[in-house]
């Protein structure tokens, strides 16, 4: 999916019924508008690098998962 557009990894995580994990507003607003479509998990983090994002993110894990199974629609990480 690394060279897929937008609507191709919509399509996908809603096929698997995936949870998308993003840096992009666009999925966010996206699911805060339809009526149906795959969990966001909407990452508001600057420009970083990938082992200090996964290092600041893994504290979060849990929250994350709790807020999946409570069927969140979009969960916001600052």
């Amino acid at each position: 999916m690394e060279t897929a557009d937008d609507r191709e990894i919509w399509e996908y995580a809603i096929e698997v019924e995936a949870v998308i994990v993003t840096k992009d507003e666009d999925f966010a607003n996206r699911r805060t508008l339809a009526a149906q479509g795959p969990q966001i998990v909407w990452i508001r983090r600057g420009n970083t690098t990938r082992a200090a994002l996964l290092s600041w993110f893994e504290p979060l894990l849990l929250d994350v998962l709790n807020a999946i199974e409570r069927g969140e629609l979009v969960i916001e990480i600052v």
